[in-house]
């Protein structure tokens, strides 16, 4: 059959024949590995592209940067405050801790709650599940025009590739979509943040809830906002573990000090798990600031995407680094967040079911533990 002879929509095709390639090298997985020139200088051009600035740039260049960052993000914070107690409150209000507001006060009140937010957020998790990790695997492939053999060997293949790596090379991936399904509902907008694990050679994902990302009063669009920034709260063990392979700077940044200045939404969740800081911060938590945003910072280029990175405690730069392609002269942004919204409304941040039914949660709580108290008082 010819390479551009049309597959008929729904047939199966039978590929026989091996294509022989004398610099590949097959692997005992099953794999293959193909030894091809140049790979070494071009491996060695991208490094240096996405190269620490930070470690070329002198002080005098980093430093009013991170000044200036830190006074945006402390007005980007500030201007999503009232969310974070929403989104706080959502948490109260499904009744998993013992704080859930509303009800009488006297000794032998019921502390019941209408599971109204729970079971919305648990129904909502479990659809979105079935969707995303059907039977048949999580990836689906997709072959624009013209069906040809070749054409749908390669995405068989890169299907089998990438259902591999999300369901047994990278174990974390389906746990931290389960957290960020189940958050989706009461926040209305929860991120999946997906990296590369130069150790481990593999692709990364890690659960950034709403509370965690910070944006500009004035975005009406998370993937068009000219900053955001993730707030991230490191060990030592694993501040350590940056610098010493070469991701941040090897500063004195000094002792963190106590435990963090967490959001009213993670104090609350800390509440349903049963958790209580010793307030001695024993595992070194740091405050680091990573900020994706356009910037001034090598003339030659003139504004243009970086990440920078910020310790908190010190206000020093940890890292920068160039986060466009080296050949796009359009400079676009290279995204590293995926966004998984409720219900999109108006502005970069969308609406959840705390925003929808809170009020009516509160009453249906509010009714139930009137008429158990009345109940519990007339005998």
């Amino acid at each position: 059959m010819d390479e551009d002879d049309n597959i008929p929509e729904g047939e199966s095709i039978t590929i026989e024949g091996e294509v022989e390639d004398p610099t590949a090298v097959e692997l005992e997985d099953g794999g293959v590995l193909l030894d091809l020139e140049g790979d070494e200088a071009q491996d060695a051009a991208v490094a240096e592209w996405f190269a620490n600035l930070a470690e070329t740039l002198p002080e005098s260049a980093t430093s009013p940067l991170a000044t200036s960052l830190l006074d945006l993000i402390e007005i980007d914070k500030n201007s999503r405050k009232k969310r974070d107690e929403l989104y706080a409150e959502g948490l109260r209000r499904t009744g998993l801790s013992d704080d859930a507001p509303g009800g009488a006060q006297f000794q032998g009140a019921t502390k019941t709650v209408h599971p109204m937010l729970v079971e919305g957020c648990v129904d909502f998790s479990s659809r979105v599940m079935k969707e995303l990790f059907p039977r048949g695997g999580p990836v689906k492939d997709y072959v624009p025009g013209k069906l040809t053999e070749a054409k749908i060997a390669k995405a068989s293949r890169k299907v089998q590739l990438m259902s591999w790596q999300l369901t047994k090379q990278c174990k974390e991936f389906r746990a931290e979509l389960e957290q960020l399904v189940t958050q989706v509902p009461l926040g209305g907008d929860q991120y999946l943040k997906v990296s590369w694990d130069e150790g481990r050679n593999r692709p990364e994902f890690l659960f950034v809830g709403i509370d965690e990302m910070y944006l500009p009063f004035a975005a009406t669009n998370f993937y068009t906002a000219q900053r955001r920034t993730h707030v991230q709260y490191l060990t030592k063990v694993e501040f350590d573990r940056r610098v010493a392979n070469g991701m941040y700077r090897d500063l004195n940044v000094g002792s963190p000090g106590m435990e963090p200045d967490m959001s009213a939404a993670t104090k609350a969740n800390d509440k349903i798990e049963g958790r209580d800081d010793t307030s001695y911060n024993e595992d070194g938590l740091r405050t680091i600031y990573e900020v994706f945003t356009i910037a001034d910072i090598e003339p030659e280029y003139g504004p243009a995407p970086y990440i920078v990175s910020i310790d908190l405690t010190s206000t020093r730069v940890l890292a920068i680094y160039r986060n466009w392609m080296e050949d796009d002269a359009t400079k676009e942004e290279l995204q590293h967040f995926v966004q998984f919204p409720f219900i999109p409304w108006r502005g970069a941040y969308s609406i959840g079911l705390t925003h929808m039914i809170g009020s009516l949660s509160g009453a249906a709580t509010g009714a139930l533990r009137a008429l158990l108290d009345s109940a519990h008082i007339q005998n």
